[in-house]
This record gives C-alpha cells, sequence and structure tokens, in this order.
C-alpha cells in the first residue's frame, strides 16, 4: 500500500481521541501510549496488516467526559503506524505516517475498550490550474519563517520536498507553522485546496510578522 493512499474509501478504523492533537496527511506523527484501554487499541492495531490508526481532536469541554466518549471532531487524519516499541512497562512508544483526511462514523455500540468507527476518506478539490502566485507565497513565507526559526533552532529543517503537490505541500507547512488547534482543524477540514492555500498564507504571515517584531526587539526566543 503507498504511504499516501488509502487502502479503501471507506474502512474500519481504530479511533484515538486527543486534546489539541490534529494529524495532516503526509506528516508523522510519534506518540506515546500509556492508558490501558489505548494498550488495548495498539494490541489490536498492530495485529492487523494496514495497522490504521485515525487521530481525531477531542471538541472542547472534553475534561469532565475523558473516560467516557466525549465529543469529537469528526473530520480525522488516519495514518498507518510505521514504527512502534513495545517497553517493558506495557507502554508503546509508536510513529504514525498520516495518508489521508476521512470523515469518522462511529461504530454503535462500542465492543471494545477504545473508540471505533467507519472512515470515509475526503477527496480533495485541486484548482486547474493552481494559482502559482498562491503557491510562491506560502512557499516564500515558510522559507522565510523557517530561516528565523534555525537561528534559534539550528536542527530545524524545512520539512517540504519538489515533486509535492500543492494539497500535500500545504499540509507539510501547515502541521509545521500553524500551531492553534482550532486553527489546524479547520485546515484539515479544507478540502478546496486553493482555499486552504490562501488560508494558510494568512496564518503564515501573522507568523512572520510576529517573529519579525520578535527579533527587531531583540529577542529570538521561540516557544
Amino acid at each position: 500500500m503507498s504511504v499516501w493512499s488509502a487502502p479503501r474509501t471507506r474502512f474500519p478504523v481504530a479511533v484515538f481521541p486527543l486534546p489539541k492533537v490534529v494529524m495532516f496527511p503526509g506528516t508523522l506523527l510519534p506518540l506515546h501510549i500509556f492508558e490501558p484501554r489505548y494498550r488495548d487499541m495498539m494490541r489490536d492495531c498492530l495485529a492487523t496488516d494496514e495497522k490504521l490508526l485515525a487521530i481525531t481532536q477531542l471538541k472542547p469541554g472534553w475534561e469532565p467526559q475523558y473516560e467516557g466518549n466525549p465529543p469529537i471532531y469528526p473530520v480525522a487524519g488516519v495514518g498507518t503506524i510505521e514504527g512502534h516499541r513495545h517497553n517493558p512497562d506495557g507502554t508503546y512508544d509508536i510513529v504514525l505516517r498520516a495518508f489521508a483526511r476521512v470523515r469518522l462514523e462511529e461504530v454503535e455500540p462500542q465492543v471494545r475498550s477504545y473508540r471505533q468507527a467507519n472512515a470515509i476518506v475526503l477527496n480533495e478539490r485541486v484548482p486547474d490550474p493552481v494559482s502559482s502566485d498562491e503557491l510562491t507565497a506560502v512557499l516564500s513565507l515558510a522559507t522565510n519563517i523557517g530561516t528565523i526559526v534555525k537561528r534559534a533552532l539550528p536542527s530545524f529543517t524545512l520539512q517540504t520536498e519538489g515533486d509535492e503537490g500543492p494539497g500535500l505541500l500545504s499540509d507539510r507547512i501547515a502541521d509545521q507553522f500553524v500551531l492553534d488547534p482550532g486553527a489546524r482543524q479547520d485546515l484539515l477540514e479544507t478540502l478546496d485546496v486553493g482555499i486552504r492555500l490562501r488560508t494558510l498564507t494568512t496564518h503564515l504571515a501573522q507568523l512572520h510578522m510576529a517573529l519579525c517584531s520578535t527579533t527587531t526587539n531583540g529577542s529570538e526566543t521561540l516557544h
């Protein structure tokens, strides 16, 4: 199975809800799994050929219901478990490689200790042609931001590849530079790549302005 292709347009998947976490296609997500129900989830996922897992963001106000099934955003990222380690204490460390946006239709009643759903792949709508000005603006802002970040974090590398399409490019850059969970969820749910590029440009411009203001004031501390 290609890392960028869903196994089917609709398939069953284990669901891992997390607060303030949004996983974009084309990115890697490392996770530490420690709760008993999610250890069960990992055991079951790793026993399958495809090793699929959906990451969805918990909606605000999830805290009182956390031990149950608090509300989640139905649009999620799905990926394959690319690497894992089962630790002596029973916990897991894993790396997910995300390959698609999906809409989750939860399975009821839940028969396992963790949540399950049917995942429906959401296809992007790519303008024909994609505006070269919009792509140039996104890449230029991302490169300038990356240069500023690298001064404070020398190990930083802008994660883009020359042969990726505009949808994948926008997702990779959003993953690195859009930090607000609500904004990330909005970008994940935006299937029109042209609109996503324009929205991403706005976020990047705001971040670039803030970083330039910070460095102008004599500080390059990044949080």
